[in-house]
């Protein structure tokens, strides 16, 4: 059962619309071969791996929040 005070999501689900694939690597987060690519840092990471060590992580909200911005790509605004 969670904390209902602890002010953090049961479920953390990042935007990786773009990410990318790549060759079969080690996922940095789990050891096991992942096709993706984190879409900030380009390095082989599940999705799932990412959120699941983001939720583990975070001490509180602000962290949180801290943590996925960081793991979430910039939006580029649009040209013309």
């Amino acid at each position: 059962m969670s904390d209902a005070t602890s002010g953090l999501p049961a479920r953390l689900v990042l935007d990786w619309r773009h990410g990318t694939i790549g060759e079969l690597a080690p996922c940095v987060l789990c050891g096991l071969p992942a096709l993706n690519r984190s879409p900030v840092r380009n390095t082989p990471c599940h999705k799932g791996c990412a959120e699941a060590w983001i939720t583990a992580h975070a001490r509180d909200a602000a962290d949180l929040a801290r943590l996925v911005r960081a793991c979430t790509p910039h939006r580029v605004p649009r040209e013309g």
